[in-house]
């Protein structure tokens, strides 16, 4: 289902007052609002040992750095590979000295790799650590929607009380966030109540859909141009009265040789296999002297049947960890998408950005906003290429850049 018909559901919940405006877990709501929550005794148990696992690795790492004296706490998203655990969205953030000087709250993918991430990662403590156990008796109770939407609450607000009695006591004074839409609000409210300062940092793109933006603010939120800053106060204009500072600390400018032949396809989280397979195979029959690479998201697992598929007919996947190094590496002159931000990004590197028009699986205000190029059904780049490599394509791309990146 796309997301304009989760958000449909969701709002059709909110006006039955299922969902109260002041809810903290307005998001998780939305991002699993066809998810069913029911779960065995066994699978409790196990939920119920990782938390109390991951509540000992939290106890052992502060006893370690009891007698240091930190004042600040940066929570943020390791990548699960061990060479290279930490995310691009954070590294500006995240130099060795700066690790070493804050407490580090993480969310681990899993307990196993979060082991790894306790003995390499110094002050490191786990947000799952300060969940709330689970009882048979809660799932029983998840009978209705308005049971499942109060279910979410709970747990956020004992997170978030958690949170704010630790900062209480470790005396923490600032909070610095990576702006995971799951979790600001949790956060937020955490930081009220123990009276802690609290800057956000940007990761991905702005929308409607992210209402972890809507409530509380960050006092400082550090976000990557002036169109994003206006996107944001468009969101939640309480950031009127906010300091928001545009700083470009994720994207590098670079000379790039494009090469107008190299197509890049990525794989998105809403998009199924079955639409990916279409894609790829409307874009072979198209392609002509095109190359295409493909990338897929690292946190998926991806079928081998699908793997095949890439490699019987020659398409590279790209391992590089960001677009920019690929776009360098494979000179990709077009990059196609459907709600992407790498559709944004690539106008900074003079790559065109290419949408894919299908059952509101696309953003639609990208192209509302003229942020990107429309590919037609037939995927036809031969009589596209033509029309983006003229003059007026050049002046349109440079456009789009100005507008997103100053």
């Amino acid at each position: 289902m796309s997301i304009y018909n989760n958000f449909k559901k969701y709002n059709s919940f909110v006006k039955k007052n299922y969902i109260n405006n002041d809810f903290i877990s307005q998001q998780n709501i939305l991002n699993n609002i066809n998810k069913n929550i029911k779960s065995s005794k066994i699978a409790i148990l196990k939920q119920n040992v990782e938390i109390l696992l991951f509540r000992i690795l939290n106890f052992i790492s502060l006893k370690k750095s009891q007698n240091k004296k930190i004042l600040k706490i940066h929570y943020w998203l390791p990548k699960n590979n061990k060479n290279n655990y930490i995310d691009e969205r954070s590294s500006y953030f995240l130099s060795k000295n700066k690790t070493r000087n804050q407490i580090n709250l993480v969310r681990g993918n899993s307990l196993i790799f979060s082991m790894y991430l306790f003995f390499v990662i110094p002050n490191v403590i786990f947000i799952k650590g300060f969940n709330r156990t689970i009882s048979i008796s809660d799932f029983n109770n998840l009978k209705s929607y308005k049971n499942i939407f109060n279910f979410y609450e709970t747990n956020e607000k004992i997170l978030s009380n958690n949170l704010s009695d630790f900062f209480v006591k470790k005396k923490i004074k600032e909070l610095i966030a990576i702006d995971d839409y799951r979790i600001i609000q949790t956060l937020l409210r955490a930081c009220k109540k123990a009276k802690v300062n609290s800057i956000g940092y940007q990761h991905g793109r702005f929308n409607n859909f992210q209402i972890g933006l809507k409530g509380q603010c960050f006092d400082k939120y550090i976000v990557w141009s002036e169109y994003f800053k206006k996107k944001l106060i468009n969101i939640n204009n309480n950031y009127k009265n906010k300091i928001i500072k545009t700083v470009n600390f994720r994207f590098k400018k670079s000379q790039i040789n494009h090469n107008k032949n190299n197509i890049l396809y990525i794989c998105e989280q809403n998009i199924n296999y079955e639409n990916i397979f279409s894609d790829i195979e409307k874009l072979l029959k198209n392609k002509k002297n095109k190359k295409l690479f493909v990338r897929l998201r690292e946190k998926d697992i991806y079928p081998q049947n699908f793997i095949n598929f890439l490699n019987f007919n020659k398409i590279e996947i790209v391992q590089e960890k960001s677009l920019l190094a690929t776009i360098l590496k494979h000179k990709i002159r077009f990059l196609i998408g459907y709600t992407s931000t790498a559709l944004l990004e690539a106008s900074l590197y003079n790559v065109y950005p290419l949408i894919i028009i299908r059952n509101n699986l696309h953003l639609k205000e990208y192209l509302k906003e003229k942020l990107v190029f429309k590919l037609d059904k037939a995927f036809n780049l031969h009589k596209l290429e033509k029309e983006l490599l003229s003059s007026e394509g050049k002046k349109k791309l440079e456009k789009i850049k100005k507008k997103l990146w100053n």
